[in-house]
């Protein structure tokens, strides 16, 4: 009982925390948050970050520095190239957090593209109670802890519009537009595909771009144009 309230209160973090879980002092991660360097909100004038997206783009920017040896092995993963029409919801309705992730699986179950839906929407609602993957500015990254063995034959990234705007628990209380699905293999493949759409939705003009769009190819574009400056 004592580790979970421990477990609760770590969930949002201050300037401070977070300059100590990196090892780094308060004014390079500050100087970082003016850069849009790192994940974070600014509430009330304070920075506010959160354990679990700060972990997440941690190690994605390892798996950055990393990206040298696995070139060696297989071809890092563009964005436009392993997202299908098929994938790709333009009219998510607002609704509860439960809803929301209901309406984002339906194109993997129609297509059949996950092998298991419940199992994976389990995983999602189980994710989303350990603490939310609304990472403020209007976007959300919903995945499973880990990458759920045999579930996609293939790496994807399914992606919803909300053009309304709907409250997914955000960590600046800011409507979500925009859900990411990460369809991972491995936790190798995991780690890039959080790292390259975190740099994604830092862009406030590819957000908008994405928001506005009317068609699925329109979507397509813009992340092509995007991650082809990537890599």
């Amino acid at each position: 009982m004592e580790e979970a309230q421990n477990n609760k209160f770590n969930e949002v973090m201050t300037l401070a925390e977070t300059a100590e879980y990196l090892q780094l002092s308060e004014k390079t991660v500050l100087r970082m948050c003016q850069k849009n360097e790192i994940p974070g909100a600014k509430i009330a004038s304070q920075w506010r970050f959160m354990r679990s997206v700060i972990r997440d783009w941690l190690a994605g920017q390892m798996q950055t520095i990393q990206m040298s040896r696995l070139k060696k092995f297989a071809q890092p993963l563009l964005l436009h190239e392993i997202m299908s029409p098929d994938l790709i919801i333009l009219d998510i309705q607002p609704d509860s957090k439960i809803s929301i992730l209901k309406q984002l699986m339906i194109p993997l179950k129609e297509t059949g593209f996950a092998k298991n839906p419940q199992v994976l929407f389990e995983s999602l609602i189980e994710r989303e109670r350990m603490m939310t993957t609304a990472i403020g500015h209007g976007i959300a990254i919903p995945h499973p802890r880990k990458p759920i063995p045999d579930m996609f034959s293939e790496p994807a990234v399914l992606l919803g519009i909300c053009k309304q705007g709907t409250n997914f628990e955000a960590v600046d209380d800011r409507l979500v537009h925009l859900f990411f699905v990460i369809c991972s293999t491995r936790e190798d493949i995991h780690l890039q595909l959080m790292a390259k759409i975190s740099w994604l939705c830092r862009q406030e003009k590819i957000v908008a771009e994405l928001q506005k769009a009317a068609t699925k190819n329109e979507v397509i574009g813009v992340v092509r144009k995007a991650s082809q400056s990537l890599g």
